[in-house]
């Protein structure tokens, strides 16, 4: 005789997988409703956790009693292990990380959105700040989040920006460039998706000029959810890094424009050496004419004196 609580255990672990994992396609691919996926991943987790305990209930039976069953049992209690198994290494940082869901690199002015803040669903997270509790635990957890600072015009900056943007691929939703006059910041909002599930985050992008230089501050903000697990903060590492590699690739402006001007004054140079050379050699040459016509013309004197 097969235990009953066997065959449930393994229809409720296959069940809970397919639930999780076509949840996680659709939302991923088909832009499905966040708060439906987060239903559907917490019915999928608690249909695991019972298929878990009904394996564990039939071993029991197919020990004492002699019950078949014992595959599916262990396919009851295996599968949602298996599928646990990825969300369970998030632990640590669930448990040490604070609980925030916004993260900024200038937390007493963060950059606001406002594109992006007609866009959010109305169930999501407040598109605002949400205040000094937040600022306080972020200073604590990412003290290296800090505002990016660069020598140059916040024209030339911006462009970096958005080669920044595009190098990490987030979608942008919409652009403001700086202007010297009027004087006008320059602000870029974008979203990216958080990996294997997808769940957006929003990101606003100030670029300022300030005392001749540039500040680059950057805001990341989950729209579902209370702890983003680091999510966040990691994203702005990633900006900020790859916008320094950019800064280091190129040359500022100035400098650049006397790069050029050094090259055209050294090729003027070469030029005029060139002309100089040529022109000495054609002196030369006609030196030379000018004394084999006077040799042959002594030669036709002395013949004819003969």
């Amino acid at each position: 005789m097969v235990s009953p609580l066997a065959r449930w255990s393994s229809r409720g672990a296959l069940f809970a997988a397919s639930l999780i994992l076509v949840g996680v396609g659709l939302h991923r691919v088909a832009s499905f409703p966040t708060p439906t996926a987060i239903n559907l991943f917490a019915v999928g987790g608690a249909v695991a956790a019972l298929s878990v305990l009904l394996g564990l209930v039939s071993l029991i039976g197919i020990w004492r009693r002699g019950y078949r069953g014992a595959g599916s049992a262990a396919l009851g209690i295996l599968l949602p292990l298996a599928v646990a198994a990825w969300p369970l290494t998030f632990l640590p940082a669930f448990l040490h990380l604070p609980k925030i869901n916004d993260v900024s690199t200038d937390v007493a002015a963060p950059p606001q959105f406002a594109t992006l803040a007609k866009a959010r669903p109305a169930d999501a997270n407040p598109a605002s700040y949400p205040g000094t509790r937040v600022a306080a635990e972020q200073q604590t957890a990412y003290p290296d989040l800090r505002t990016f600072v660069v020598d140059r015009p916040p024209e030339e900056t911006f462009e970096l920006v958005e080669e920044t943007v595009r190098k990490l691929k987030w979608k942008v939703a919409s652009t403001e460039p700086p202007t010297s006059k009027p004087a006008r910041t320059g602000t870029i909002e974008a979203t990216d998706l958080t990996p294997v599930i997808g769940f957006t985050d929003d990101i606003s992008i100030r670029v300022e000029g300030v005392g001749g230089r540039t500040r680059v501050d950057v805001r990341s903000a989950s729209r579902y959810g209370r702890a983003d697990l680091g999510q966040n903060a990691q994203r702005v590492r990633r900006f900020l890094a790859e916008l320094q590699v950019q800064a280091d690739s190129t040359a500022p402006t100035g400098i650049a424009s006397g790069m050029r001007s050094l090259r055209a004054a050294r090729a003027r140079s070469l030029v005029k050496k060139v002309k100089e050379r040529d022109q000495q050699k054609a002196e030369s040459r006609n030196k030379r004419g000018r004394d084999q016509s006077s040799a042959q013309r002594a030669r036709g004197q002395r013949e004819s004196l003969r």
